[in-house]
């Protein structure tokens, strides 16, 4: 029996061998050749592995599970040109690994991995997208993924349309109008990616990319894993590279984003400071990693000018703005003063970003403190170029919280709590009404009405002079009770009969009862 099924294994597996299931090839393609020629003769799951050299075409796959990847890296492996994922004859899963790509000679806006609608996956990895008006995209039910990849100088880095997948880990968008647009936010991955900007000094800038991580379960899901980072070593932090200073950045505006309201908690590094680039007009600024599609005063992803040095903790939060609705950013982690912020807006403009952070000192954005004691200088940065604080929101208000320690450990009267806020136009800071909504052991919890979101204080008065708040409650008190004694004596004499009224009124008795006793 034993020797009947190893005979018949041996057959199975030499059918297989001979039908060529399983069996994926590896494919050489050498310096001059043509990398389209060799995806055209592969088969489902082969490996194109492409020799060092410069190709000048366009790489259309047709086919599912190929993997096209650079022999020596992208240094010296270079494309001219774009790669598209096609699912003409169903679902296409391509992979490229380890090239330059290069949109600047190619004469169009190519796109890296545009997707015609359809269940396709298209991934980069560990290479360098250069010169693109868009650097990858997909269409309708399709997915795009960057591993250890640089965007340099694109227009936008990685953008997606309704109902499609867009993520990044370990990515760096370097000079970039726009870094990412979201697809479909539920379909959203951002792992370890940053921002560079160069100033006008010629300085790279670089801001973090708050991650959004597919390991709570309330984010979406990871990419397929058999398309993303199986059998990839995780890369190392990538080095800031140099970036070519002689080719300008086709801004794009970006497509109003689908509905989402993730809140991705963000800690301020201890390392090395992140510094935050100027806001530029033509791009997402700051922390920016998604753009609006209204000009002016825009929703966003914002970022904060203030320096990291100073930021004791900060927490993100994202929502979807549409017009005429409430919108609420909450912020769960505790990570600040600040428990929500409020507001109506008038315009619609999509997914955007709110920063808020407790600082370590006063803010330098500011000259001075007002008066009274500081419990805590904090900032809310609300999308970017100063949507914040435009005519497009209304009704905004913010709530915070403050520790009920420092109000004993300072004696502090919890009434005289205030919030101020820095008037930027008049540099002064503004007293704005609050209120007590609700308290417990550890905190009181206000509210308070804003013009504006930007840099705010809140501080508290002491208790009165201590040794005389109880003197002065005594004499109130010993007051009362003379004048209470007085009055009742007062009283007392009133309603009494005095000794004269007695005698009176019994010799009155005494000789009603005479007259009554001899008449009888």
């Amino acid at each position: 029996m034993k020797n009947r099924f190893l005979a018949i294994l041996s057959a199975f597996l030499i059918l297989m061998a001979g039908s060529g299931i399983g069996a994926a090839a590896n494919i050489i393609v050498h310096n001059g050749e043509s990398i389209q020629a060799a995806v055209n003769n592969a088969t489902a799951g082969d490996t194109i592995i492409v020799e060092p050299g410069t190709y000048t075409e366009d790489i259309y796959v047709e086919i599912p599970d190929l993997i096209i990847k650079s022999k020596s890296g992208n240094a010296n492996t270079i494309i001219q040109g774009g790669f598209q994922a096609s699912d003409l004859y169903g679902p296409v899963n391509g992979v490229m690994d380890g090239f330059t790509f290069n949109g600047e000679n190619n004469g169009s806006n190519s796109w890296i991995c545009a997707t015609p609608a359809g269940f396709s996956s298209c991934e980069v990895r560990n290479s360098k997208i250069i010169h693109y008006d868009i650097g990858m995209a997909a269409i309708t039910d399709n997915r795009i993924f960057a591993l250890n990849t640089q965007f340099i100088e694109c227009g936008t880095g990685m953008s997606g349309t309704y109902l499609t997948a867009v993520g990044a880990e370990n990515c760096q968008f370097i000079d970039c109008g726009v870094a990412m647009e979201t697809g479909y936010p539920e379909w959203y991955y951002s792992i370890n990616n940053v921002e560079i900007h160069t100033d006008a000094s010629g300085k790279q800038v670089v801001t973090l990319i708050p991650d959004y991580n597919v390991e709570d379960p309330e984010q979406p899901p990871k990419p397929p894993a058999n398309n993303t980072t199986n059998n990839t070593t995780t890369p190392e932090k990538p080095v800031e590279p140099k970036v070519p200073s002689n080719n300008t950045i086709n801004n794009t505006t970006t497509p109003v984003e689908k509905p989402a309201e993730p809140t991705v908690p963000v800690t301020t590094p201890t390392e090395t400071p992140v510094e935050t680039p100027v806001e530029d007009t033509g791009s997402s600024s700051g922390g920016s990693h998604h753009s609006s599609s209204s000009g002016g005063s825009s929703g966003g992803a914002g970022g904060s000018p203030e320096p990291a040095n100073n930021v004791a903790s900060k927490e993100i939060s994202q929502t979807f703005i549409t017009n005429g609705k409430p919108v609420v950013f909450n912020f769960p982690q505790n990570a600040t003063c600040i428990e929500f912020i409020k507001f109506e807006a008038k315009k619609t403009v999509g997914k955007t970003t709110t920063i808020v952070e407790d600082l370590k000192n006063k803010s330098t954005l500011v000259s001075d403190l007002p008066e009274g004691i500081v419990y805590k200088s904090f900032n809310v940065w609300v999308g970017n170029a100063g949507y914040g604080n435009s005519k497009d929101i209304e009704n905004k208000s913010i709530g915070f919280k403050v520790n009920n320690a420092w109000i004993l450990d300072t004696h502090i009267n919890k009434s005289s709590v205030a919030l101020f806020r820095y008037d930027d136009e008049n540099k002064e800071w503004v007293k704005l009404p609050v209120k007590l909504v609700d308290e417990d052991e550890q905190v009181l919890h206000f509210t308070a009405e804003t013009p504006g979101f930007s840099s705010f204080v809140i501080t508290g008065e002491k208790i009165g002079v201590e040794s005389t708040e109880p003197t002065v409650k005594s004499e109130i008190n010993k007051s009362t009770d003379l004048n209470m004694s007085e009055n009742n004596s007062e009283n007392s004499r009133d309603s009494g009969f005095g000794p004269v009224t007695v005698i009176l009124i019994v010799g009155a008795v005494g000789l009603c009862c005479l007259y009554f006793y001899r008449k009888m």
